[in-house]
């Protein structure tokens, strides 16, 4: 069976988005597996010993026997550009280890510092991360996601982010662009589309 991957903040020993993830988890296994597993992430992660400082990649490898956690200190990658690939046949709607077809794409990217995939003409998401996009005052997050991420469908709850069906041929149509994920919060920099290349 593939191997499941969660990624979860830690901030000077505070766990973020924890509900979110547990969910996720759960679905994931249920879909893959056919578990339905009662799991509680605030306990599992409650008898690990969890550094007090700093910020930290808590990093869960797990399938239906087995869960293995580790703790990686984070930082950012400077991402300042995006080379658009397309692909209409990737899927990566669970998140798996195994990322060997996205890692393909990404040698594609060209001098840039990472990757938008396109498939079917539909924005999806860059090569860790899902994509919003702002015009005026209002911030959209593409429909055709490849992975809904955790962080992504906590904005979407609380009205921060829209999801709208985004074409190729619309990113013109905004101003700035943000890369969110469990690790990447919506207070990261907003980067000009002229950075997103064909």
């Amino acid at each position: 069976m593939s191997l499941l991957i969660e990624s979860i903040k830690l901030v000077d020993g505070e766990f973020y988005n924890l509900f979110y993830h547990e969910q996720r988890m759960i679905r994931s296994l249920e879909t893959l597996c056919g578990v339905e597993e009662e799991l509680d992430l605030e306990k599992l992660l409650g008898e690990m010993d969890v550094p007090a400082k700093g910020v930290f990649k808590c990093r869960i490898v797990y399938d239906e026997v087995s869960k293995e956690v580790e703790f990686i200190p984070y930082q950012p990658k400077q991402i300042r550009s995006l080379k658009i690939v397309e692909n209409d046949n990737i899927s990566y709607d669970l998140k798996y280890k195994d990322r060997s077809h996205i890692d393909k794409l990404f040698e594609r990217k060209d001098g840039c510092d990472d990757i938008l995939i396109i498939k079917r003409g539909k924005v999806t998401d860059s090569s860790f991360s899902n994509i919003v996009f702002r015009k005026g005052k209002e911030w959209y997050t593409p429909w055709s996601a490849l992975l809904r991420g955790t962080m992504r469908q906590s904005l979407i709850e609380s009205e921060k982010i829209v999801e709208e069906e985004i074409q190729m041929s619309d990113i013109k149509n905004f101003t700035t662009f943000k890369l969110i994920n469990a690790m990447l919060e919506f207070e990261g920099p907003e980067i000009d589309v002229s950075n997103i290349v064909l």
